[in-house]
């Protein structure tokens, strides 16, 4: 289909220039082939009115007044009149009087008139005083001037045209590598480096940036599974050692008269320890997620189910911290994704807003169904999150200077970022004013759907 896109391409610009330049040229040489056909006609028809003229006045009066009365008869196409020197008629056949004219000798164009063709003529006054017209059909030579103008208008309509279909004939394949280059940009930039530009093997320019891009993808994941896989080891090899350093610390603190300072030191100590098991816990738990396949355990999963479950479940908390847990779920609300993975994502959001929202707050759930999808919607009407830090909150162990004092790892909207782009759900992270809105859109995108914490 012809759209702007089109027209943006290189080649539909340098195909239409290439175009345009030839259309110009053929206009430029029809032209001089006009004016130089037209000047030829015109100095022809003017050489035979001259040398008619001449040779009678170079003839007698008998003569020519012989000739001006045979030609009346004989030649349709060259008229001759005879005048005498007031300009009365004496013979032949013209349509133009000295009246009509300057008697100078000098040829001109005369229009048509009463129902006659256009003509070329010259008036003359002969050697003894009579003056003599001559004239000549000028509509053939009119219609050759119509035949050539045709030829160069329709001629350069008709390149403008083929110029224009052959720059988008040509300009589509180009367009179609584009439109997937962009395409695996876009996956790209959401995070699945797994994707390459298409390489074609023609050896264009495009061709050698498609390989340029991919060589520093193929470098940057290279880097970020080396950084992510240090991590992970990290995770791994921490693990053990960190369960029997608890497993330790608690049969000190057993050990040890529930009096004396040390088991509180002790206690403290196993709490503090739990806090890192649980931060690698969820580290390992975000990785699983990201290296996990695009349509793994994806099937049909019911949100209503899930949000429904979801309010039961975090109802008595809500009460507990005084807090309105209000909801609004539309029912019949099914979308392709992996359920469990979608209940630990919405829990997360659910236990950051009862986390960041005091007493007497509300927080609310909603479930509805807007023209891009099944909306999961949390928002609560807490603190907030400044605007500087909402491009910053789904990135692990970041926390926001509000909320240093809450118990926290700064893991929790990560791991719903990374199930948001497991099923490449956009993820909207919003000031509620006051408080924090998080919307997870749940269609089916393109897979250059992007995944973007944004303002409304």
């Amino acid at each position: 289909m012809f759209n702007r896109n089109v027209a943006r391409t290189t080649t539909f610009r340098l195909t239409g220039a290439l175009g345009g330049a030839f259309a110009l040229g053929v206009l430029l040489l029809l032209g001089s082939v006009y004016l130089e056909t037209t000047q030829y006609l015109s100095n022809r028809v003017d050489s035979i009115l001259q040398v008619e003229m001449q040779q009678l006045s170079a003839s007698t009066p008998d003569k020519v007044l012989r000739i001006v009365r045979e030609k009346a008869v004989h030649d349709p196409i060259l008229g001759l009149g005879l005048f005498d020197p007031a300009g009365g008629y004496i013979a032949g056949e013209t349509i133009l009087t000295p009246a009509d004219m300057p008697v100078d000798g000098l040829p001109r164009n005369f229009a048509a008139r009463r129902g006659a063709p256009p003509h070329r003529a010259l008036a003359s006054r002969l050697p003894w005083g009579q003056i003599l017209v001559v004239q000549r059909d000028a509509s053939q030579f009119l219609e050759i001037r119509h035949i050539i103008i045709g030829a160069v208008v329709w001629s350069g309509v008709v390149i403008l045209i083929m110029g224009a279909l052959l720059a988008f004939v040509l300009s589509l394949p180009s367009l179609r590598r584009v439109q997937a280059m962009q395409a695996a940009s876009d996956a790209i930039g959401a995070g699945d480096l797994g994707v390459r530009l298409p390489v074609n093997g023609s050896g264009d320019e495009l061709d050698e940036l498609a390989q340029m891009v991919n060589r520093m993808v193929d470098e940057v994941e290279r880097l970020m599974t080396q950084a992510r896989t240090v991590g992970e080891s990290v995770a791994h090899e921490l693990r053990t050692p960190l369960t029997r350093l608890r497993a330790t610390l608690d049969h000190a603190a057993q050990s040890v008269d529930p009096e004396d300072e040390t088991a509180a030191l002790l206690e403290k100590c196993v709490v503090e320890t739990d806090g890192v098991m649980a931060r690698f816990q969820a580290l390992l738990r975000i990785a699983a997620l990201e290296a996990r396949s695009r349509e793994s355990g994806i099937g049909a999963a019911s949100l209503s189910d899930i949000m429904e479950q979801l309010a039961e479940l975090y109802e008595p908390l809500a009460a507990e911290r005084e807090i309105v847990l209000s909801k609004a779920i539309a029912p019949g609300v099914a979308v392709r994704a992996d359920g469990e993975l979608m209940f630990e994502a919405v829990s997360n959001l659910i236990d950051n807003a009862l986390k960041f929202t005091p007493a007497g707050g509300d927080v609310f759930l909603g479930l509805s169904m807007t023209g891009d999808g099944a909306q999961v919607e949390v928002r609560d009407n807490g603190q907030g999150i400044a605007a500087a830090e909402l491009p910053l909150v789904t990135r692990r162990l970041f926390r926001s200077q509000a909320a240093v004092k809450v118990p926290g790892f700064g893991l929790g909207l990560s791991l719903v970022a990374a199930v948001a782009a497991l099923h490449r759900f956009p993820l909207f992270i919003e000031d509620a004013g006051p408080g924090v809105r998080v919307r997870i859109v749940c269609a089916r995108p393109a897979p250059a759907t992007p995944l973007r914490p944004s303002r409304p």
